[in-house]
């Protein structure tokens, strides 16, 4: 039965050191999703406040996944995958980029109301 444990706990370590093992996605729990004005690209953009504890899940996500590409996901979907270059640490995030007319309205509006899901996972290489 030692074998066997120790056999197990080998195999666990191995599949961790090369990467197989993968964590669940993170889901965020979001205080305030709203459609702004990003000015950087002259473009609206979708920003998410997160709660308290998503706040600092997510900072401790990132913080262990900088350098890697991960996977922003709404109701399933992935909605952007950035590079992580730095830890995100305040509890808010910005999704922008080419959305149809009304798209992140209408993502905003099923976020705020319960009907989406935001996860975080790192991308699969």
């Amino acid at each position: 039965m030692r074998a066997l444990f120790r056999l197990i706990a080998a195999a666990a370590i191995a599949l961790l050191a090369c990467g197989l093992a993968m964590a669940e996605p993170l889901t965020l729990a979001i205080a305030k999703a709203v459609v702004v004005h990003d000015p950087a690209p002259g473009q609206a953009a979708l920003n998410l406040k997160m709660t308290p504890d998503s706040a600092r899940a997510f900072a401790t996500f990132t913080t262990a996944n900088v350098g890697k590409t991960i996977d922003l996901s709404v109701g399933g979907s992935v909605v952007m995958s950035p590079r992580l270059i730095e830890p995100i640490l305040g509890g808010e995030v910005m999704i922008s980029g080419r959305f149809a007319k009304g798209e992140l309205r209408r993502l905003a509006e099923r976020i705020s109301a319960g009907k989406a899901k935001v996860t975080v996972d790192v991308k699969a290489q």
